[in-house]
């Protein structure tokens, strides 16, 4: 049996999904921690996945960025990545290494967990499903991604107008655009599952991507598939499979 637990970092809503004592941890040599850092407020959380892998003995972690779904406070681009390093240090705490701790991130949540990775370089693994990366050079780009962001803001986060965002996202876009990095990041420690239909976030881009690594990152293309990945059953294989390799 797993136990699923709800806590908060801070503002932060976090919902742990906790392996029994006596579950076998057959694929596991060390405890071992995966964060699930979701998309732009609206889309998937992954708690299917999250469970599967606590399932398989893995300490499982789904947080809510600041303002969204149950976080407390206000929603920003930019204070994404202060929570997730509130809620990396909240794993240290808990005696969890970086090297003993992996992240899944799900559309934006990618293009945050590759800003991420590049801050800890030293984390085990990042598995990137559907990730946005692309997030332009000019500001006419930057206003398309604004735009697409504005239509699904609401109901999903309040009080988060279209000139906030477009602003915020020009930070973004500056200081937290991990596309630049990636040259320095092993890729062989990357894997991008990525639907071939996807029209939110096209899969050329992570055709692009996974060769801006040091080395060559992995992807799976999932033919048919949509930006969710529908077929879960394949997503809980790929996913456990990368996180137990050596």
């Amino acid at each position: 049996m797993i136990s699923i637990q709800e806590s908060y970092v801070d503002l932060i809503y976090l919902r742990e999904y906790l392996p029994g004592e006596y579950l076998p941890q057959k694929n596991l040599t060390k405890k071992a921690a995966v964060l699930f850092l979701h998309g732009y407020p609206g889309s998937q959380k992954n708690y299917d996945i999250a469970e599967h892998l606590a399932f398989q003995g893995f300490h499982c972690y789904v947080m809510h960025y600041r303002g969204s779904w149950k976080s407390k406070g206000d929603y920003s681009l930019l204070s994404i990545y202060e929570d997730v390093h509130r809620v990396i240090h909240f794993l240290r705490q808990k005696g969890f290494e970086n090297k003993a701790i992996s992240l899944i991130g799900s559309s934006w949540g990618g293009f945050v967990a590759l800003e991420i990775l590049a801050k800890y370089p030293d984390l085990c693994k990042v598995i990137l499903l559907a990730p946005f990366i692309n997030i332009g050079a000019h500001e006419g780009d930057l206003s398309d991604v604004s735009d697409f962001l504005a239509a699904v803001t609401r109901p999903a986060i309040k009080n988060y107008e279209k000139e906030k965002l477009f602003s915020d996202l020009k930070v973004v876009q500056k200081e937290f655009n991990p596309w630049h990095k990636l040259k320095e990041i092993e890729g062989k420690n990357v894997l991008i599952i990525h639907g071939s239909v996807d029209q939110l976030c096209p899969i050329a881009y992570s055709r692009q991507l996974k060769f801006q690594f040091k080395t060559e990152a992995r992807l799976y293309e999932l033919q048919n598939q949509d930006h969710f990945l529908s077929t879960r059953e394949i997503l809980y294989e790929f996913c456990l499979t990368f996180l137990t390799e050596p």
